[in-house]
C-alpha cells in the first residue's frame, strides 16, 4: 500500500515548512515528510519553498540575498498567523537532528531550478553524511541536471526527478537520471505510465493528492507514494482500504 509523505509537513493546517508541521506530521502516522532546500547569503541551508520569504513569512527579500539571521528573525506562520506563534523558518542541520527522535523517512527537495545554488548537491550530502540519515533520505529536483550530479556523487543514495509537464515520459526521465524513482504532479501522471515505471522496480510517487476519491483511486491502482498537505487525512484513507481487503 501507497507510503504517504507529509508535502512541506502538514501544510493544510500548519505553517509549511516549519518544526510545528513536521511534528503534527508525525502525530499523523505518515510515512515520512517532504521538505525544501534553499540556501542564504552566508550559506545557510534553510527549510523554506519560494526562492523569496515574501508569501510565507512577515518580511520580504530573496533568500540567496539574506543572511541566516535575517531569515531566522522572520515569522514563518503567514496567513495562519492567528493560530500559531512565531514559528522560524528551520535550518536543515534542525531537521536532521529532529529526525533522530523518530522514523519517518524525509524526502528533502533541492530547490535549485530556479537559483543554480553552485555546490548544493554536495553540501547536502555532507550533511546527510554527517547526521547518519542516508537510509532514511529521498533527495528530489524538478532540476534533472542536480539529479544526474547526486548520483555521480552517491552512487547509492535514492534520488528522484521531478515533473509538472504532460508529454514527460517517466521512465526515460528516471533511467536517464539514474534514479531510483520519480515524482510527479498526479494531473500528468496516468495508470499506465505507473505501470511502466514500477515494473522496471521506479517507484512513483504523486503531489499534491489531497482529496479522497483521487486518493483512493490511485491507491487502490499501486501506486507507491503519495505526497499530501493532509497526512492524517491520507492515513484514514489508508486504513480504510487496508481493513475492507482483510474483511
Amino acid at each position: 500500500m501507497s507510503q504517504i509523505f507529509a508535502h512541506r509537513g502538514a501544510s493544510g493546517i500548519y505553517p509549511e515548512n516549519t518544526m510545528k508541521a513536521f511534528k503534527e506530521a508525525e502525530k499523523s502516522g505518515c510515512d515520512g515528510i517532504e521538505l525544501d532546500v534553499q540556501r542564504t547569503k552566508d550559506g545557510a541551508l534553510v527549510i523554506i519553498h519560494d526562492e523569496t520569504v515574501n508569501r510565507t513569512t512577515d518580511g520580504r527579500g530573496i533568500v540567496a540575498e539574506m543572511t541566516q539571521k535575517q531569515i531566522r528573525s522572520l515569522d514563518a506562520s503567514y496567513n495562519k498567523k492567528k493560530w500559531f506563534s512565531n514559528p522560524k523558518i528551520p535550518l536543515l542541520d534542525e531537521v536532521f537532528e529532529w529526525l533522530h527522535t523518530n522514523e519517518l523517512i524525509c524526502n528533502v527537495e533541492l530547490k535549485n531550478d530556479k537559483v543554480r545554488y553552485e555546490g548544493m548537491e554536495e553540501e547536502v550530502l555532507q550533511k546527510i553524511a554527517e547526521y547518519g540519515l542516508s537510509e532514511r533520505i529521498i533527495l528530489s529536483s524538478f532540476n534533472p541536471d542536480s539529479i544526474s550530479l547526486l548520483r555521480e556523487l552517491d552512487s547509492a543514495i535514492s534520488i528522484a526527478p521531478i515533473y509538472s509537464k504532460k508529454g514527460v515520459n517517466p521512465l526515460l526521465l528516471a533511467t536517464s537520471t539514474c534514479a531510483n524513482a520519480v515524482h510527479a504532479n498526479y494531473r500528468v501522471m496516468t495508470p499506465a505510465l505507473m505501470d511502466s515505471c514500477q515494473r522496471m522496480n521506479i517507484p512513483v510517487r504523486l503531489y499534491t493528492l489531497n482529496h479522497e476519491p483521487k486518493i483512493s483511486k490511485w491507491m487502490l491502482a499501486g501506486l507507491s507514494g503519495i505526497i499530501t498537505d493532509y497526512p492524517e487525512r491520507v492515513v484514514k484513507i489508508r486504513e480504510t482500504i487496508l481493513k475492507g481487503k482483510m474483511e
